[in-house]
């Protein structure tokens, strides 16, 4: 199976959502799972996280699911519906790659994880293409690939995946206008990828931990205005 990071579900019945994120934390023991019952909550953790898996309930008072799917399409690899109504299949797979008819049992949730597996899932860092120089002649690096960049006066620093640094002649100001918004200031001279931060470390002064270990200081201010403190 290809490897989730994350995976998010919303339902309006905490048992529902509770049975569900225990069976995903036992199938998919790598990913870490969040659930929720508000719409507003689960659609601000997908902006903020970009899971590459969520369920979604297609029936909830607050909203409808394909609703929901439409809004958060951008944010996320997969999207598999949850119904208790068989006749919303078709609208499903408008937005969805599976629906899980209720009750949903551990067999239904293999079966799902297994055809997402076999998927070639949403690339959600293939959007943005950054042109950086590279032995005498410019290169065009997806934008998922940079996990940081740092800036020195008229010059950045860019910190690759690989943990290739390329130095730019630009400055980190001109590079925040450029880049998308999974991208965030935590500092005055430092920009991360928002999709390789592992965690923030809070004490004596905050720092970001990203995906390869890398360890970076942040401006408290900066990381609590970013959200990224919750």
């Amino acid at each position: 199976m290809k490897r989730l990071r994350h995976i998010a579900v919303l339902d309006d019945e905490r048992p529902a959502v509770d049975g569900l994120v225990a069976q995903l934390k036992k199938l998919a023991p790598e990913a870490e799972v969040h659930g929720f019952l508000e719409p507003a909550e689960f659609e601000g953790h997908c902006a903020a996280v970009k899971p590459e898996l969520v369920f979604l309930d297609m029936e909830m008072p607050q909203a409808m699911g394909l609703e929901v799917a439409k809004r958060i399409q951008s944010d996320v690899g997969n999207i598999v519906f949850a119904t208790a109504h068989v006749e919303y299949s078709l609208q499903a797979f408008e937005t969805a790659v599976d629906y899980l008819l209720k009750p949903i049992t551990k067999v239904k949730i293999e079966r799902a994880l297994q055809k997402v597996s076999q998927l070639m899932p949403l690339d959600l860092e293939k959007k943005n293409w950054v042109r950086l120089p590279s032995k005498g002649r410019f290169v065009e690096y997806e934008e998922g690939r940079i996990f940081q960049l740092k800036g020195q006066r008229n010059y950045t620093i860019v910190v690759l995946d690989n943990g290739e640094e390329i130095l730019v002649a630009k400055t980190l100001k001109a590079f925040s206008q450029e880049l998308s918004d999974r991208f965030k200031r935590i500092h005055k001279g430092t920009i991360v990828n928002g999709d390789k931060i592992k965690e923030v470390l809070w004490g004596s002064r905050v720092q970001v931990v990203l995906l390869d270990d890398t360890v970076v200081d942040a401006s408290k201010e900066r990381v609590q205005e970013l959200g990224l403190d919750a």
